[in-house]
């Protein structure tokens, strides 16, 4: 079974793929004030997308699905462009004083280098 942080890589990939106005994933780090079961066990992704629509930040929880490679629950947050520049100004705030963490890049496309 991949790791969890190998997993987050292959669940952006695959939203990378299928997504065309995404243009950044961002991991998510749990605060460790907010008790979760098992938070250690779940990815959270922060997905910038210029297709979508402004609604805030809507937390939508996923199962895992072993069946399609995922092992891990998922949480995913979309936002546009805009909400996101506000994430990062501090104007809009993410949920359970969660904080941004590494960025998982756009892979290349083939022939891109």
């Amino acid at each position: 079974m991949p790791t969890k942080d190998e997993e987050a890589i292959e669940l952006a990939k695959k939203h990378y793929q299928i997504e065309e106005g995404l243009t950044h994933v961002i991991r998510i780090n749990e605060s460790s004030n907010v008790k979760v079961v098992e938070p250690d066990e779940r990815i959270i992704l922060l997905e910038v997308n210029t297709n979508t629509v402004p609604a805030g930040i809507m937390p939508l929880q996923f199962s895992p699905v072993p069946s399609a490679g995922i092992h891990y629950p998922s949480v995913i947050m979309e936002v546009t462009p805009d909400e996101f520049e506000k994430i990062q100004t501090g104007e809009l705030k993410l949920p359970n004083d969660w904080t941004m963490g590494e960025e998982i890049p756009k892979p290349a496309v083939d022939g891109e280098g």
